[in-house]
């Protein structure tokens, strides 16, 4: 596999965690419809998230060094999904 790669995979790596994360609150919240209150709750998910990088990278054969890789996918991830809630976009439905 290439530096690009890597690079591109690590990237991946943490998409995949702020998704996941993202995900949480429509399985698990009680909290149908508070933008508010989904904005805050996301952001626990995401800061308890940014500490599975080092292990996910691991656990994917990457090499430490892809760090600030896998925290760019992640950050960019999660600013798009806390603007979204901010602005009405993204909405945990009502169950």
């Amino acid at each position: 596999m290439t530096t690009e790669d890597q690079e591109y995979f690590a990237r991946l790596v943490g998409r995949a965690i702020a998704q996941e994360r993202a995900l949480l609150p429509l399985i698990g919240s009680s909290q149908k419809g508070d933008a508010e209150a989904l904005h805050g709750v996301l952001q626990m998910n995401f800061e308890m998230g940014r500490t599975q990088i080092p292990g996910r990278l691991a656990e994917a054969g990457l090499p430490a060094d892809l760090q600030r890789m896998a925290e760019d996918g992640f950050y960019t991830t999660t600013k798009a999904i806390l603007d979204g809630v901010k602005n009405g976009k993204y909405i945990v439905p009502t169950r």
